[in-house]
This record gives structure tokens, sequence and C-alpha cells, in this order.
């Protein structure tokens, strides 16, 4: 290093990289760097897999008053709880959201 010469920058010396997952001047993304999108996006998707479970609840239980032999009371039930847990998961989370938001109204 010239200690005199401040325009001095040195050698730039290039790593050669075989490894694919080593350090290299090119940006690459990867398809899934966006995984939810938004927090509206993941909202809406959780909020739709709730509804599918209370969808698919009320259709086993249709099958089972029209169509005994259908379906198995078994099957009939699990997803019954599978929606009331789903819906109860729900329900805490929006009153918690709401909780949250007036508690921020509040500050002061």
């Amino acid at each position: 290093m010239n200690i005199q010469n401040p325009g001095f920058q040195g050698h730039v010396v290039r790593m050669q990289s075989t490894n694919p997952l080593h350090y290299s001047d090119e940006r690459r993304t990867s398809p899934d760097d966006n995984v939810a999108g938004s927090f509206a996006d993941a909202l809406n998707s959780a909020v739709a897999k709730v509804n599918n479970l209370q969808v698919e609840s009320e259709e086993l239980t249709r099958r089972m008053i029209y169509e005994p032999e259908s379906v198995n009371i078994h099957t009939v039930m699990i997803a019954a709880q599978k929606a009331e847990v789903a819906m109860t998961f729900t329900k805490s989370i929006r009153d918690e959201a709401i909780r949250a938001f007036r508690d921020l109204m509040n500050l002061r």
C-alpha cells in the first residue's frame, strides 16, 4: 500500500466461486422471496381457509341429514370441531386486534 499517494486504490482481486451458494457479484432473486405478499394478503388467505372449513362442515352435515349412509359420523364431528376451533381462534385474533387499535387510539 502506498501511503504517500492517496489516489492509490490497490489491486482488484476477483473471487472465483465454484459453489452457487458462495458470494458473487450478480444479484439473484429467489422466486419465493415474497412468501405472503402483504399482511392483507396473508389475512385474506387465513380468513378464506376458515371459511372453507365452515363450508366443508356444513356440507358434511347436510350430507349426513339427507344421505346418512354416504358419510361417517366421525368425519362430520371432526370437520365441525375443526371449523369451531378455527372460528374461535379467528374471533380471538379479531378481538385482540380491536383491543390493540383502541389502546393505540387512547395513547396520549
